[in-house]
């Protein structure tokens, strides 16, 4: 696979093992797992994902998608397979009158407990706050409040996804309600979240 932004309306950057910066880019958080995969994309937002997805379904690779990289043992050998990181993507909205919190893929514990906080609201966090959300909600999500508010992905109201045909998809309990259901038990075979 060449870096040739001509095969891709993709923003962030594309990676190869003989690129500069190849080596520490498929460093996860966990290091004891050592990422060897075929080629490297940062998405910048929802449009990159998409683009990211097309070019890896035209080269014929998998597509891993990687927040933080604390999964990065469960996720297996990636050979033949595109990694894609969504740390760049930071969007956070905390709606206080709904208390609801939008999230791009990339946003960490730390700081919507940061961003509730000052609306005198808590989120569902896990105990450490580099976690991303993403990644701990659809896995589960067991909080310190579970035993009263439940388990994180319970609390999921709606998902934004690329899909495996490139297609960026909002899905609800009245939108796609069986992927809606599956992403929430842990459903990260299903496409590439950008957003919760």
């Amino acid at each position: 696979m060449r870096n040739d932004r001509s095969m891709t309306s993709l923003n962030g950057n594309l990676l190869n093992p003989e690129d500069d910066g190849f080596d520490s880019a498929r460093q996860a958080w966990n290091l004891a797992v050592d990422q060897r995969p075929a080629a490297i994309a940062y998405a910048n937002d929802a449009d990159d994902v998409a683009a990211a997805v097309r070019l890896a379904a035209q080269r014929g690779l998998r597509v891993a998608v990687q927040g933080t990289g604390h999964a990065a043992a469960p996720m297996g050998a990636l050979d033949g397979t595109l990694l894609l990181k969504t740390m760049r993507m930071t969007g956070l909205e905390v709606d206080p009158g709904a208390r609801r919190a939008r999230v791009e893929a990339g946003v960490l514990w730390g700081d919507v407990a940061v961003a509730a906080g000052e609306h005198g609201l808590v989120a569902l966090h896990g105990s450490s706050p580099d976690v991303g959300v993403v990644g701990y909600s659809l896995g589960g999500g067991l909080s310190w409040l579970a035993r009263r508010h439940g388990l994180a992905c319970n609390r999921v109201v709606a998902v934004e996804i690329v899909t495996a045909d490139g297609e960026l998809r909002r899905v609800g309990p009245d939108e796609e309600p069986e992927l809606f259901w599956a992403l929430r038990g842990g459903g990260g075979s299903f496409g590439a979240v950008t957003a919760l």
